[in-house]
């Protein structure tokens, strides 16, 4: 069984018992026994709940503002056995007609009819429900000559409800019934509470499909409740001074990575092919100028000094044997000879001194862990350790491409170190680089700073983060900089503009 069928028999209009041809409006002891039964459902309290949770039911199904209207209508015309149903909205001080029972027309066009939406507007002017003819005993003094004017077009009854939400009407709900169907008090309540229940939630739906600028309207528009005008208020007054804020001059800095370097860097080579003897230091020691560092193996040069020193002393007896023979051509030979030997022993010990690396300045040790490197051949010329002076220290900052137009000489700024991240260094600009380096996809351009009074614990190759001062501008301009910034390229390259 399907819901419409289910429906039916919930509400006792089984029709069950009428042949597949018959036609039942042709019956009026069928007419009269439906509208009994009718008016007997439409008086219970318990139908009338059941009616209005199920068109609330189908408006929140539906997937747009016209599906729920459509459902709410044919809801309506099945339960309560209508000729038609018509739900208008209003929009611009007038009713628009936006559905009608059985599917019957589908475009906007299709649905104007000024007879029914002139009748809704009767209702809507009046905020009261209004049943053409009267029932006997309803005393109530209405205008209703539109309605007059549909029902004898029609030859219908008819009852136009209004439509509320948040205490502002919205629109209405007009019905007709056949001539042998009667618009009952206990229908006419039934209708009132369908509107009541059905209003807000099609409020809801035309406030949700309405286009920008209305519901920016609506937002902005006066409320009759004191907690919702309070609420708009402070949202609007904190919108206001949110905007208000970002458009605020306020110090505009730039951040980016930045490392420590030494002021000076000087490179400890190997002087010639060897071993390495023994290390004396660690990368950050620090060290004195003349401390030995590094000793290098000078085993076979203090053989060869001692090979040398013989052969000298030989040189110098054969001088003096020649010359107490008065040989001349001798005593030259020897004396050429030994002054070779004394040439020899004075590379030798010029080699044994380089053999002991001893630092050029007080310094720093920065790279070079040769603790564990005992007897590692090196060649000569290959870079053993890097030392940089001590307090003598300068700033390499990576600022991003797009920021570097921000900067100039002579900037301040502040550093934070990751090892000292509670104290931030004083610097300023003194270099931008003219070149760029590529890193992760992106292009960096060096700026080299001066650190002002940096800590004593603050040591080459530290990394952190720099800020540098790069005037002022409004917040709003701020956050949207490097959005402009792409916006106007890409302009530029596809436009030219």
């Amino acid at each position: 069984m399907n819901l419409v069928t289910k429906r039916h028999a919930s509400s006792r209009f089984s029709l069950k018992s009428a042949p597949p041809d018959a036609v039942v409006h042709n019956d009026p002891r069928m007419d009269s026994a439906r509208s009994a039964r009718m008016n007997a459902i439409d008086s219970s309290p318990h139908a009338q709940l059941a009616l209005a949770l199920r068109t609330q039911a189908r408006l929140v199904s539906a997937h747009t503002l016209n599906e729920a209207a459509a459902a709410l209508c044919n809801e309506l015309c099945a339960a309560l056995v209508l000729q038609n149903a018509y739900l208008g909205l209003l929009e611009g001080g007038t009713a628009r007609l936006v559905a009608q029972a059985h599917g019957a027309g589908n475009s906007r066009r299709e649905l104007e009819d000024p007879a029914v939406s002139a009748a809704m507007e009767e209702a809507m002017d009046q905020a009261a429900t209004i049943v053409v003819p009267a029932a006997a005993g309803d005393d109530e003094l209405h205008v209703t000559h539109a309605h007059h004017k549909l029902a004898s077009a029609t030859g219908a009854q008819l009852c136009s409800v209004p439509l509320m939400a948040d205490d502002a009407l919205i629109g209405a709900l007009l019905v007709s019934a056949s001539g042998e169907t009667s618009l009952t008090a206990s229908t006419r309540e039934a209708l009132e509470q369908v509107a009541v229940l059905a209003g807000p939630l099609l409020a809801l739906r035309q406030r949700a499909e309405a286009p920008l600028l209305e519901r920016l309207r609506h937002s902005l528009s006066p409320v009759r409740n004191d907690e919702s005008r309070f609420r708009r208020t402070l949202a609007i007054l904190a919108g206001g001074a949110l905007l208000a804020g970002l458009l605020i001059p306020a110090d505009r800095t730039v951040t980016a990575e930045a490392r420590i370097e030494g002021e000076i860097q000087r490179a400890l080579v190997a002087p010639a092919d060897g071993y390495i003897e023994k290390a004396f230091v660690r990368p950050g020691d620090a060290v004195r100028e003349g401390e030995v560092l590094l000793q290098l193996a000078d085993r076979d040069l203090r053989l060869e000094r001692r090979r040398l020193e013989s052969e000298l002393a030989q040189y110098r007896n054969a001088f003096a044997a020649a010359q107490s023979q008065a040989d001349r051509s001798q005593m030259v030979v020897s004396d050429a000879r030994a002054e070779e030997a004394d040439a020899r022993i004075a590379l030798i010990d010029h080699q044994l001194e380089r053999s002991l690396l001893r630092a050029p300045m007080d310094s720093i040790v920065l790279t070079g862990d040769l603790d564990q490197a005992q007897g590692t051949p090196v060649a000569r010329g290959e870079v053993l350790l890097v030392v940089a002076p001590r307090s003598r220290y300068r700033l390499m900052i990576e600022v991003d491409e797009r920021d570097i137009g921000l900067l100039a000489r002579g900037a301040r700024g502040e550093l934070a170190l990751a090892a000292l991240p509670e104290r931030g260094i004083a610097f300023e600009v003194k270099r931008i680089m003219p070149v760029t380096t590529e890193r992760e996809g992106r292009h960096f351009v060096a700026v080299e700073a001066e650190l002002q009074a940096p800590p004593a614990a603050a040591q080459p190759g530290m990394r952190g983060y720099a800020r540098i001062e790069a005037g002022s501008e409004a917040l709003l301009g701020q956050m949207t900089r490097r959005v402009r910034a792409w916006l106007g390229l890409e302009l530029w390259a596809r436009t030219g503009l």
